[in-house]
């Protein structure tokens, strides 16, 4: 009997769960599941970037990037543990500096901090986006 109340729970909550997130995806506009779309992809469009400076200390207020096959008549944004440190329109193969001086979680040693890039149909910050890259970046203690 309580195999059979324990199972019957268990289903009840899959199907409660699944339900659930079947709701909260068909809520989403379309400009929200285009965003949901990149969390999951990670990455879309051509080119990359790389990090020149892929290990800082807690004290640096910089990092530099370069980037390969990105669209160079495009406005490229960059942002930084969430912040936004770049708009502007960016040429390859040239190295460039992002400053993250204040921005506290740039410099979170317990896990790898994220550099984003993306550009989009309109050069516009909310506009739909067509290039998404990321890497991630390592903080040392000094």
């Amino acid at each position: 009997m309580k195999k059979i109340i324990g199972l019957s729970f268990i289903l009840f909550a899959g199907i409660t769960l699944s339900g659930c997130s079947g709701i909260i995806e068909n809520s989403l506009d379309s400009s929200d599941k285009a965003d949901y779309e990149v969390a999951f992809k990670q990455e879309t469009g051509n080119g990359n970037i790389e990090l020149l400076t892929p290990t800082i200390t807690t004290k640096d207020n910089q990092l530099d990037f370069m980037t390969e096959g990105i669209d160079e008549n495009k406005v490229t944004f960059i942002f930084v543990a969430n912040k936004k440190v770049f708009e502007q329109k960016i040429k390859n193969d040239e190295s460039y500096e992002l400053n993250i001086k204040g921005i506290k979680e740039a410099h979170r040693t317990d896990y790898k901090p994220k550099v984003q890039l993306w550009q989009t149909t309109d050069d516009t910050e909310d506009g739909d986006i067509v290039i998404f890259k990321q890497v991630r970046y390592t903080v040392e203690k000094d």
